[in-house]
């Protein structure tokens, strides 16, 4: 039988679908974009709709399903969330006794039941990255592996025999903390720098098995942010930052001395939800040695049913590796017409809508002049980072504007830290590294000119912007710097707190008027607020 279409489903939390055809990403669907409702497992019927409409295919087209992280939910915030039954939140499909077959809508296919977990990370990673060989780590909270990349082959090489637990402490850290080891990850590592410690902490970072050390260091000398209603003892986010830090470091230094005798260059590819802590990610990679480096931007579990798919077509059937281009790695496949919801009858007492031509150049004008902007064009990203399709930008000099993002529009924890887009060919001026296009790696920001984007230790998670990436928000990040003198825009991803990055017009217009966005620009038209009349 010929397998040209594929198709893929992740069914633990951040629930996700692909359809590969020849090869290439023909459709993805992450459930939550569409549901509303955060880390929603699995995907439904109507995702399971969009997604063969996204490739133009009709069910009966596909070849081969492959079904990952069946019923191996690996957080119980899943089933508290969404019940017990977690099936009531998925397609319906029916498994042979033998598991090689499924039954959906009456059809049968031939089918693989739960791929490897970590291959599915490596393999998004690896045969993504535009490298013939390669040293692939994937790591998560529920463990990790080790793999040789070359061409084709994606194959596992033994553990190194160290003590590395700390992906699995810092989600118990994330859910201490804040209640989430999932959400919480995040708000860890963005907390993490208040607490720094100068002094010794008495703790052996790379030698930390438990929490036991840590929670006493942190109580012994806490720094409590928050405010009158929640605090947060940062000194405790900074002693787990600082164990992932050197027990990552220290496993990719390993990493590093094997490339030899695994036969692959000395490059990293990096998969997994820890993959997602940039922080750990830049410091583990400047001081390991690698030559190079290269992540996905869907480190996590949304990404496992691309790499799932990418695996069954390059190591189970061989075929020769394509040449993925940044848009295809960060970029979605669907693409919206915005007219459809800006006219809506509910919206059309509360906006005003301005026909532009020159949108970009408006936007700009706009952010140079303090307004915060949702910026809506094409397909949503793929990942949890908002790379310029679905973001809310705003002008990185103005010291107080991360105050009235954080209370006014995003509704988040005072301390978040927001990040900043620069244009690829004038980021080397501006932060100490030049390449991170997918806002996976942390840099020293190099100029108090963008307070906005500079965290409290002086750094920032950094996308880097290419004109063949994203030509609209390179053009928008031109004539900003053209009317300011800074290529740099403060970025930060297109929702309010606890709810998914919009994925539609709809959404864009109604977290718009939910919050304290100013103007919300779509390709050749921008949408004001109505004043209110009494």
């Amino acid at each position: 039988m010929t397998f040209r279409n594929l198709l893929s489903i992740n069914f633990n939390h951040d629930g996700a679908a692909a359809l590969l055809v020849d090869g290439a990403l023909a459709g993805y669907v992450n459930t939550e974009r569409f549901s509303r409702k955060r880390r929603h497992p699995g995907i439904r019927e109507c995702d399971l709709d969009e997604l063969l409409d996204q490739a133009s295919l009709r069910l009966a087209d596909v070849d081969l399903v492959l079904l990952c992280n069946l019923d191996t939910i690996d957080s119980p915030e899943i089933p508290a969330q969404y019940g017990s039954d977690l099936k009531e939140t998925w397609f319906e499909f029916t498994l042979a006794p033998d598991l090689h077959t499924v039954s959906i809508r009456g059809r049968q296919f031939r089918c693989e039941v739960n791929p490897p977990h970590h291959e599915l990370h490596a393999a998004l990673a690896f045969f993504t990255s535009p490298y013939d060989s390669a040293m692939v780590l994937s790591t998560d909270p529920t463990g990790w592996e080790v793999f040789a990349g070359i061409g084709t082959d994606l194959r596992r090489l033994p553990r190194p025999a160290l003590n590395y637990q700390a992906p699995n402490l810092y989600a118990d850290v994330a859910f201490e903390l804040f209640g989430s080891a999932l959400s919480g990850a995040g708000k860890v590592m963005g907390l993490a720098p208040y607490g720094r410690d100068d002094a010794p902490a008495g703790v052996d970072f790379g030698a930390v098995r438990d929490l036991g050390a840590l929670r006493g260091a942190a109580a012994g000398r806490p720094v409590l942010i928050g405010d009158e209603n929640a605090s947060w003892n940062a000194r405790l986010a900074w002693l787990i930052q600082q164990v992932l830090d050197a027990q990552l470091t220290a496993l990719a230094g390993i990493l590093r001395e094997q490339c030899a005798a695994a036969g692959v260059a000395a490059r990293l590819c990096l998969g997994g939800g820890t993959a997602l802590n940039s922080v750990s990610n830049q410091i583990a990679f400047e001081r390991s040695g690698f030559d190079d480096l290269y992540l996905h931007p869907a480190c996590g579990d949304d990404g496992t049913a691309i790499g799932a798919a990418l695996w069954y077509w390059h190591a189970r059937l061989g075929h020769r590796r394509r040449a993925w281009s940044h848009a295809e790695r960060m970029y979605s496949v669907r693409r919206y017409d915005a007219g459809h919801a800006t006219t809506h009858e509910r919206y059309r007492d509360r906006i005003r809508l301005e026909p532009c031509a020159a949108y970009v150049q408006r936007a700009a004008d706009l952010i140079a002049e303090g307004a915060i902007v949702g910026w809506f064009q094409g397909a949503s990203e793929i990942g949890p980072r908002a790379l310029g399709n679905r973001s809310l930008l705003a002008d990185p000099r103005l010291a107080t504007l991360p105050a009235r993002l954080n209370e006014r529009v995003k509704f988040r924890e005072a301390f978040r830290p927001f990040a900043p887009a620069v244009l690829r060919e004038a980021a080397g001026e501006w932060f100490s590294i030049s390449d991170s296009p997918f806002m996976l790696r942390v840099a020293a920001v190099c100029s108090r000119a963008v307070p906005a984007v500079r965290h409290v230790d002086g750094t920032a998670r950094l996308q880097t912007v290419a004109a063949d990436d994203n030509p609209a928000f390179h053009e928008l990040l031109t004539r900003f710097a053209a009317r300011t003198g800074l290529p740099v825009l403060l970025n930060t991803s297109f929702n309010t707190c606890g709810e998914p990055i919009v994925e539609t017009p709809e959404h864009a217009l109604e977290t718009f008027l939910a919050c304290d966005i100013d103007v919300l620009a779509f390709p050749g038209l921008l949408v004001h607020k109505r004043l209110a009349t009494h």
